[in-house]
């Protein structure tokens, strides 16, 4: 039987959990189901990309603090799905959980499901609070680590089966495109370097500190390499780190040799993997690592840390390993992987572990769950004139 299912994630941009939504949106519509990506749209410009399935914007109020944001973002998800009716509603993040778990308080809907990508250490008791409600309140819970789902398991009681990641290996690929060969020049990227390639922005949790003193130590001995750290559109405030990350370029005369370029269009990200000699990604804390799929699915060679979720879905040979509270690993890795030979390695094996990733899976992974929500009692009906999906 065929679904109508409203995937809602709580922005527009590439971040983790958007990403996720997107593809899993485009799966479940290949695989015959009738999926919708729904989402806050501040600029109203729509989504990162343009997903194959149908996509609805609420429009949305710019914000600057952060509580007033979340509680702004939950009411106007729920004021606009409270008009909507799907067979099956999920949530990718606490925002659009907390505006479902709001209409099953309003009686609107019976219940939603909510997958947990992972959990911010947050000390405003509000926000603390909203995350904390935006999964227990979930009919159906899902994770993309068995980390999480042992983290939810042990700390909050809470029962949520793994259902992975993908990566699109059309989109991600290691054959040349044309935006290749223009990337450099359109993002000021030196012409003559060899690119290690960062992804998320600056950020505490992407350790992106301990990256740049490994890179500046590289730099000592290697002169041809140039940092470019793309991403990192965020809600979450990173600026005092930011202004670390900044005082330590200064400081160390490097400004020349890293580029910060901030949120990039998704057309370029595999121009991006293509054109770096590695992804660095030395994280302190991930949900899975979307990032690393996708640049091994570009023969690009990825360094990751040796913790979980990385260790849960990659093998030893699948990558390159580092300890990231150690930036000395994490520098022997780097100049590994700067070898020619290792760069001929990951341009067979990366598409190949990549292939074991595979969005249609991750999708057939929810189906027993939706299935379940759809066959719960009706709530009340929409009013009349609601848009009808099913």
């Amino acid at each position: 039987m065929s679904l109508s299912i409203g995937i809602l994630t709580h922005s527009t941009n590439p971040r983790g959990g958007v990403v996720h939504g997107m593809a899993l949106a485009e799966a479940l519509c290949e695989a015959g189901h009738h999926a919708t990506l729904i989402a806050p749209d501040v600029e109203g410009s729509g989504f990162f990309r343009t997903p194959l399935c149908i996509t609805h914007s609420i429009p949305a109020a710019r914000e600057t603090d952060l509580p007033t944001l979340v509680e702004r973002r939950i009411g106007e998800i729920r004021d606009a799905v409270r008009s909507l009716h799907f067979d099956v509603l999920h949530a990718q993040d606490p925002i659009s959980a907390n505006a479902l778990a709001d209409l099953m308080d309003e009686g609107r809907i019976s219940g939603f499901a909510r997958t947990v990508h992972h959990l911010d250490p947050l000390t405003h008791p509000v926000l603390a609070a909203r995350q904390e409600r935006g999964f227990k309140a979930a009919t159906e819970l899902f994770t993309v680590s068995t980390l999480w789902a042992d983290i939810l398991r042990n700390t909050h009681g809470c029962h949520a089966p793994v259902v992975g990641n993908g990566v699109d290996p059309v989109r991600f690929s290691p054959v040349p495109h044309g935006r290749d060969a223009t990337l450099r020049a359109r993002y000021h990227l030196p012409a003559s370097r060899r690119l290690i390639l960062s992804v998320g922005g600056v950020e505490q949790r992407k350790n992106t500190l301990s990256l740049l003193e490994s890179f500046l130590s590289l730099h000592r001995e290697q002169i041809d390499v140039h940092l470019v750290i793309i991403g990192g559109a965020s809600l979450l405030d990173h600026s005092a780190y930011r202004t670390r990350f900044d005082a330590c370029l200064r400081e160390r005369g490097a400004s020349d040799h890293v580029t910060v370029t901030g949120p990039v269009v998704d057309e370029d990200m595999p121009a991006f993997y293509r054109q770096a000699d590695v992804l660095a990604y030395p994280s302190l804390s991930e949900g899975f690592g979307l990032c690393p799929l996708e640049a091994l699915a570009c023969g690009t060679p990825v360094i990751v840390p040796e913790i979980a979720p990385f260790t849960e879905h990659l093998e030893e040979p699948d990558a390159l390993w580092c300890h990231p509270d150690r930036p000395d690993t994490l520098l022997r890795t780097l100049r590994h992987a700067l070898n020619v030979k290792t760069r001929d390695r990951f341009q067979n094996s990366g598409p190949a572990t990549a292939r074991r990733f595979d969005w249609r899976n991750v999708a057939s992974r929810h189906l027993t769950a939706y299935r379940r929500l759809a066959a719960l009692p009706r709530a009340s009906s929409p009013p009349s004139g609601a848009l009808n999906h099913a």
